[in-house]
């Protein structure tokens, strides 16, 4: 591992044991972004009873904890962490992007421990919260200030979602090829419209939502980012006109056919679905850590019913890309159909 990040000795193990307390000595804000656990090695210092203990206190703890882990770890303590790695390769590639952005990192995990154990309409709400919150701080600030300029969005006539019904299956076709369909104000207002048929029209039974051109959808506009000056507005425009609560209010209807990238809001807003499918060039990303946030279209929710705590939030906190085959594995999506 990076010297910056070093396992947590078998002392501070035991010390954890013994004074649960300590526990708040860690965070980014006292030079611990991390916590990182070797349970490869022998541990001598901590009884195997003390390890269910330890799993909960670790759980509470203002930081991302990494566990690489072999099968015969102990389950009452990789159950409790917040990613479970095989190597130290992998945990370098999670602790480089938490040291880069600990804000960020903290406030996802944080987020994901509460939303295992929320409803769906508290699960929103604390991610609309936490999502407006880093909207505000210094890292995305950092990004916003760093990124290169994005694309001038072209003046399009066409609408953002080509709604069309056959008898009764609505298909909701996102329609900004010439942006690989970037999630936008205007998309956005448009698959409202478009889902609000499905919910008042009981005669439409099906409802298939695609992408039109190369990809399914890249995620948030990028020249949109940035935009909302005021956060508690943010917080106010998501929790008012939110896709995925509207998806999966309706979700035993909708199937989303994916191709190709699908990225943030391109797979967050998909796993609200009743039904997944995806071309085998297909491929997921959520690259939110680093612009210095954390999924923000519902995915801390969607994505958390579908894949887990610890799977998800390996794939936020590494931004690493998965195939089709791994998502079909992980439960991500349903179905690979060429």
């Amino acid at each position: 591992m990076d010297d910056t990040v070093k396992a947590m000795s078998s002392q501070e193990l035991a010390k954890l044991c013994r004074q649960p307390s300590a526990a708040g000595d860690y965070s980014c804000l006292s030079g611990h972004p991390l916590i990182l656990l070797d349970l490869l090695s022998k541990n001598t210092a901590v009884s195997a009873e003390q390890y269910a203990q330890l799993g909960e206190i670790l759980s509470r703890v203002a930081c991302p904890v990494i566990a690489i882990a072999g099968a015969g770890s102990h389950p009452g303590l990789t159950g409790s962490v917040d990613v479970v790695v095989s190597s130290h390769n992998e945990a370098r590639v999670l602790a480089q992007n938490i040291l880069q952005h600990p804000l960020a990192a903290m406030t996802l995990v944080q987020l994901l421990r509460h939303n295992e154990k929320s409803s769906r309409e508290n699960g929103l709400f604390a991610e609309s919260l936490a999502y407006a919150t880093l909207q505000g701080a210094q890292e995305f600030r950092n990004y916003l200030a760093t990124r290169p300029e994005p694309p001038v969005t072209p003046d399009i006539q066409e609408p953002a979602v080509l709604l069309a019904r056959h008898n009764d299956v609505l298909t909701l076709t996102l329609n900004r090829p010439q942006q690989r369909n970037a999630y936008s104000m205007a998309m956005r207002d448009a698959l409202l419209e478009g889902l609000q048929l499905l919910v008042h029209d009981n005669s439409i039974t099906r409802a298939i939502i695609s992408g039109a051109g190369t990809c399914f959808c890249t995620g948030g506009a990028l020249d949109e980012f940035g935009q909302v000056d005021d956060i508690a507005t943010a917080h106010a425009i998501r929790s008012a006109a939110s896709v995925g609560r509207l998806i999966a209010a309706v979700a035993a209807k909708v199937e989303c056919q994916l191709h190709r990238a699908c990225i943030g809001s391109g797979i967050e807003l998909p796993a609200f679905a009743g039904r997944v499918v995806a071309q085998p060039n297909a491929f997921f990303q959520l690259p939110e850590i680093t612009m210095g946030l954390i999924p923000g279209a519902g995915g801390t929710v969607s994505l958390l019913a579908r894949i887990g705590r610890q799977r998800l939030a390996y794939l936020a906190l590494s931004a690493r890309r998965i195939n089709a085959r791994t998502a079909l594995d992980w439960g991500l999506i349903d179905e690979i159909r060429a």
